[in-house]
């Protein structure tokens, strides 16, 4: 069966402005389309139950049952983990939740996903990241990284700004959309735009998610457990890491070429220090 985005591209160009309406607001709203009988997301979309039947059938599946079970398919991720408490008692219980997370996450990291997504960003002229949230956090990190080497880089966290970005940028440009849930109906509208610019797109989010579906590559941000839901305390942490496996990487491929980039980053650097010191 396949999954819900991968049906949604190929059948887009056939579906009809209601159809895609419906199918629109199941990718971006799947817990909610997951918990509504047929007649109940009707009333939601204020369309007949079967248009929504229609429209399951034009993404490729039998009926609206079996676009239940892709949309919980896409979820499974996030219904598998365990909730942690959200009171952490002391010091050792959050040492002991770091170190799990951290090496469970690490054995999942795919080294040729981290190699071809490094490739990439060597490669591009134009680095473009997209991020809200606790997810900036790991994105602000990326930015300062790639600074150092030269490359003519961005964080972008406005939803609209991204789509502006997605949509405008070129092949020789790569996106990397950070996000700990990989739900975002903002960040799928900007990748959206990004396959019509053919720009190359590294997403750092939970596999099988529906943003990793619109990615070249996808370096896989795993968590077996949360304290918040919407992240911002292992989810940061997990983030941080593949973004430092990333750019390790990155410069073992650029080598020479990112020592002068990065000399270059030095001298205006310590420029700025010696002007304070006046």
């Amino acid at each position: 069966m396949s999954s819900l985005l991968q049906s949604y591209n190929e059948a887009l160009h056939h579906l009809t402005e209601t159809e895609e309406r419906i199918a629109t607001f199941v990718i971006s709203h799947p817990e909610e389309a997951l918990d509504l009988p047929v007649q109940d997301l009707a009333r939601r979309l204020e369309v007949a139950p079967s248009m929504i039947i229609k429209a399951a059938k034009k993404l490729g599946f039998s009926g609206y049952t079996q676009l239940r079970l892709a949309i919980a398919s896409e979820l499974n991720l996030l219904v598998q983990r365990e909730k942690s408490s959200v009171m952490i008692e002391d010091l050792e219980a959050y040492d002991q939740l770091v170190s799990s997370t951290i090496r469970e996450a690490y054995s999942r990291l795919n080294e040729d996903d981290v190699e071809a997504a490094a490739r990439l960003l060597a490669g591009a002229q134009i680095v473009d990241i997209y991020a809200f949230g606790f997810d900036a956090l790991a994105g602000h990190d990326l930015y300062l990284k790639m600074l150092q080497s030269g490359k003519r880089v961005k964080l972008i966290e406005n939803g609209y700004e991204q789509m502006i970005s997605a949509y405008t940028l070129e092949s020789d440009s790569v996106i990397v959309a950070i996000s700990s849930a990989g739900t975002s109906a903002d960040l799928i509208d900007a990748l959206r735009f990004s396959q019509k610019s053919g720009v190359s797109v590294i997403t750092i989010t939970p596999a099988r998610s529906m943003l990793s579906g619109y990615s070249k590559v996808n370096l896989e941000s795993y968590y077996s457990k949360l304290v918040f839901p919407e992240g911002g305390l292992v989810t940061r942490i997990v983030q941080l890491m593949i973004v430092d496996m990333l750019y390790l990487q990155f410069l073992k491929i650029s080598g020479k070429k990112f020592e002068e980039r990065y000399s270059k980053f030095r001298e205006v650097l310590d420029f700025k220090r010696r002007g304070m010191k006046k």
